[in-house]
């Protein structure tokens, strides 16, 4: 079979149930798939189906019209495909049956990843993985024909292991976002990633409904140095981070990152950048090898400039030279919905920061910080807020916490929706906010009165957790 083929129909029945430990059936060594699927709706010819059950869907209902539409093989339940027999009702599709499903498509996607002999770098944190990874796979790009990257924000159980079995021949290099919600996921993370350099962006309240409080957020995160380095990986460390920068000393071979004055000695492992913002321009000078570059920031704000320097010290210690590194940022797009500062066409040089991907304390107090930054000193500045989630049994206290950074941004109008939103409201009218103050059931009704409140030249943030769909806002101001 030639090496195209090869790369179109990758998967063998037979490599699966070796993997999987399960008995061969006739034809496995011919029998290929090109593809994994967990949603049926993109069932494609020769594929297989992963019946993920989920909290809301059953993937297992779902197996007769996957086959029907064209897979050829399907990764479920052992005790479901007994008891609705459906090997002998579907004799041309190849069943393997597993306890977990998850967890077998886990430890398939585990032992796909361990074939390839590239660089794999793992990107996580408690804030700026998606903006860190997006910036290391562009500047990668310099270097490496082809770069595969975590799409958006699968950085989960499942997301992981869908990026590492999108694995071929023709990928130099990969770089993958992993993201934790509860104790002991980046434990379980790390050895399937099998990373050979790990980086963490920073430490900071996240999830804490299972993550309890910062100090097991970073000791959670902070594993991601230690299994990396106990499967001979190299760590990438953020000396600006009061959580991560101690640990430097106990690892073995690391490279570190600053944009700020720091007592750790300058050497070639140590990336210290100076970031600098003058007339809406944000700008990093840093060196790597014997040059020195300076590079424009393409998305505005100071911690935008720290993820940025953390994926030139990745580049760095991938051994990518200076004009490797230009040639790859040239090719950088930011992802949707963070940081990026839109005109909007009806209000004269009116901005509007869209950063509603998503929220925590960290990034709402680096969005508050943008809001001051852009525009003119004399802007009207206009926050529209959203709840953050998952923050645990202290979550009305974060909301209520946010009022000092937002009121030090010079903020004039802030309209707030969601129910955490509402401790907001109370700390911003107990340290007498003097601006237009309001809070909104519906997202409908905030856009109105954030059209009515603009003038030209105004600045919006708009901020939320994904959950709370502040997208719509943007959505609804562009409609004349």
């Amino acid at each position: 079979m030639t090496q195209k083929m090869e790369d179109s129909f990758p998967f063998k029945a037979a490599w699966i149930a070796e993997v999987l430990s399960l008995p061969k059936h006739p034809g496995d060594d011919e029998h290929r798939f090109h593809q994994f699927i967990t949603d049926s709706r993109k069932v494609t010819q020769s594929s297989l189906f992963v019946a993920i059950r989920g909290e809301k869907m059953d993937g297992h209902d779902f197996i007769p019209k996957a086959i029907a539409d064209g897979a050829t093989a399907v990764l479920a339940e052992e005790s479901v495909i007994l008891s609705r027999k459906w090997a002998s009702e579907y004799p041309q599709a190849r069943f393997f049956g597993v306890t977990d499903v998850q967890e077998g498509f886990r430890k398939i996607a585990s032992a796909w990843r361990k074939r390839f002999s590239i660089p794999v770098i793992l990107v996580a944190g408690s804030n700026g993985k998606t903006t860190t990874k997006e910036f290391l796979s562009a500047i990668l790009q310099g270097k490496y024909r082809s770069v595969l990257k975590t799409q958006g924000s699968q950085n989960g159980f499942l997301g992981i292991p869908m990026t590492l079995i999108e694995l071929r021949s023709h990928h130099q290099a990969a770089v993958i976002e992993v993201g934790i919600d509860e104790v002991g996921a980046m434990a379980q993370h790390v050895p399937l990633v099998h990373p050979t350099h790990t980086l963490l962006t920073l430490i900071g309240p996240e999830h804490l409904e299972k993550l309890i409080d910062l100090p097991t957020v970073a000791r959670e995160e902070i594993l991601a140095f230690h299994e990396t380095q106990r499967i001979g990986g190299q760590c990438i460390v953020n000396l600006n981070d009061p959580w991560i920068a101690p640990v430097l000393p106990a690892l073995r071979e690391a490279w570190s990152f600053s944009i700020e004055p720091t007592a750790h000695r300058k050497s070639k492992t140590c990336l210290v950048g100076q970031w600098s913002f003058q007339e809406g321009m944000s700008r990093l000078e840093t060196s790597v090898g014997e040059a020195t570059l300076t590079l424009e920031v393409p998305l505005p704000g100071k911690h935008n400039a720290q993820n940025l320097q953390a994926a030139l010290t990745t580049a760095a210690c991938l051994g990518l030279s200076a004009e490797e590194i230009q040639k790859g940022m040239s090719l950088f797009q930011g992802a949707e919905g963070r940081s990026q500062i839109r005109p909007l066409p009806f209000s004269a040089g009116t901005h509007v920061i869209c950063d509603y991907y998503n929220a925590s304390p960290v990034s709402m107090d680096a969005a508050f910080s943008l809001l001051a930054q852009t525009g003119q000193p004399h802007s009207t500045r206009i926050a529209c807020l959203a709840d953050m989630k998952e923050l645990g049994t202290e979550e009305l206290q974060f909301h209520a916490a946010l009022a000092p950074a937002l009121m030090r941004s010079g903020v004039s109008t802030v309209l707030l929706h969601g129910t955490r939103m509402k401790s907001l409201l109370d700390s911003l009218r107990a340290l007498n906010f003097k601006g237009k103050l309001l809070h909104f059931e519906d997202l409908h009704a905030m856009t109105q009165e954030l059209r009515k409140s603009l003038v030209p030249g105004s600045v919006v943030l708009i901020k939320g957790s994904r959950s709370m769909k502040m997208e719509t806002i943007w959505m609804e101001l562009q409609k004349t």
